[in-house]
Parts: C-alpha cells; sequence; structure tokens
C-alpha cells in the first residue's frame, strides 16, 4: 500500500465522523436530520475532498436541493473542521448524493424476484 493512503483514509474517517455531528447545527434545512455522510475521500495532498450523503427521501429534486444546499455551506463546514481536526490545511468540500446504497437495494430487489421466478418455474415443472 503507498505511503500516504492509510492517512488519507484515516482523515477521511474523521471529517465523516465531525461532519455527521455539525450537520444539524450548521445546515438549517428540513431535510438536514435526516441527512448520512457514507463516505469523505480525500486527495493525496489533502487538497479536495468529495464528500457523499444519502438520505431517504425519494424525490430527486429534493435530493438536488439538499446537495445544493450543503455545497453553498462548505465554507461552514470547512471553518468547523479546522477547529477540530489537527491538520494544517482543511481540504476544499465537495458534496455529491451516493446512489450506491440505492442501487444496491434495487439489485437485491431484482435477485429476489429472480429466485421467486425460479422457485415458480421449479413448481410448475414437478407438478
Amino acid at each position: 500500500m503507498p505511503k500516504g493512503i492509510d492517512r488519507t483514509r484515516r482523515i477521511g474517517e474523521q471529517m465523516r465522523r465531525e461532519l455527521s455531528q455539525a450537520v444539524s447545527e450548521l445546515l438549517d434545512h428540513p431535510h438536514a436530520s435526516m441527512l448520512s455522510f457514507t463516505d469523505v475521500r480525500v486527495t493525496r495532498d489533502l487538497a479536495f475532498a468529495k464528500v457523499y450523503v444519502t438520505h431517504v427521501l425519494d424525490n430527486p429534486h429534493e435530493r438536488a436541493e439538499l446537495v445544493d444546499a450543503l455545497n453553498e455551506h462548505t465554507g461552514r463546514f470547512r471553518h468547523y473542521l479546522a477547529k477540530r481536526l489537527t491538520i494544517r490545511k482543511v481540504p476544499e468540500l465537495t458534496f455529491y448524493y451516493d446512489e450506491s446504497v440505492e442501487y444496491g437495494a434495487r439489485m437485491e430487489h431484482m435477485l429476489e424476484d429472480l429466485v421467486k421466478d425460479i422457485d415458480d418455474s421449479d413448481e410448475a415443472q414437478d407438478s
């Protein structure tokens, strides 16, 4: 493993925990309380960080509004992180909606349907 990867992972995980605690007090948005930070990926030079979030919202328009609200307040989040992290420079934050959770649930549902169809066809052949 290249040197520095562990450090960026550790810093990303620390940023994820701190952002989870900060979101309800820094972001004045009706859906901020149910927001989950799934991952923070920090570049090796600690200049940039991609922050992945997810929410239970079904409406894609509301999700986009929430991510836009987060991106509008990146300065406040960086300032909060600067007070809590022991690094010289806090990375520039960019928030993204993480669709991997929904994708995984959709794939699981498709696999369950496939297994159910196979079971039904086996029962039809046996009778």
